[in-house]
């Protein structure tokens, strides 16, 4: 998995729990993205054969971002640990296989189309991906991290679930936003998200 495919997925995580007030909602991922085999479809690598991307189809109802693209050789630095208990599933050796779900997507049902709306909303506000990111870093948070809080249930800066306790100061963010997405030259608005003192009033499972 490429480096601009974490990049969704951690956007969109921390998109659904603060922005939206949901769980991150696994159908909905599927509706907004597909998995690309890499480099193709004919010559699958065995490490980093698929990149996630937007579909074509819904790239004007999902928040806008233009990364800066891969950084470099990425796989040569990447590294293994132990895998600790619980452990993860055992590696499957081979070629991915590929699975129809992801690239064939029929009519949206009716909960994932609620959803797209509430994202359209967010989009016509300004919303971003930067948006998104300079959200998680102001709550010193890591989306992807086994966490104790969902992003709709954040305290406050003593919040269990964030790596640090001190603020993070606002040119360091930037600096950190300038070196992931083109185009940001200038600090985020936040919108008021969902958090313990501001709870959702959506159910969805």
């Amino acid at each position: 998995m490429t480096l601009d495919s974490i990049l969704h997925i951690a956007i969109f995580v921390h998109l659904c729990e603060a922005f939206l007030g949901v769980y991150p909602h696994f159908d909905l991922f599927k509706t907004l993205f597909f998995l690309n085999p890499c480099p193709n479809f004919k010559n699958v690598a065995i490490v980093g054969g698929a990149n996630i991307e937007l579909r074509p189809e819904t790239v004007g109802r999902y928040i806008s971002y233009t990364s800066h693209g891969q950084i470099g050789d990425w796989k040569a630095k990447w590294f293994y640990i132990d895998n600790h208990a619980p452990v993860l599933p055992n590696r499957v050796p081979g070629l991915p296989k590929r699975c129809h779900e992801w690239f064939n997507h029929g009519s949206i049902p009716v909960q994932e189309e609620e959803l797209l709306q509430k994202i359209v909303v967010l989009k016509n506000k300004g919303v971003t991906g930067a948006t998104v990111v300079f959200s998680w870093l102001g709550r010193q948070i890591q989306p992807l991290q086994k966490r104790c809080n969902a992003g709709f249930e954040y305290s406050s800066q003593e919040d269990p679930s964030r790596f640090s306790s001190e603020k993070i100061h606002p040119d360091e963010a930037m600096a950190l936003l300038y070196s992931i997405f083109e185009g940001e030259d200038a600090v985020p608005e936040i919108p008021k998200l969902y958090r313990r003192n501001n709870p959702s009033k959506l159910v969805i499972l």
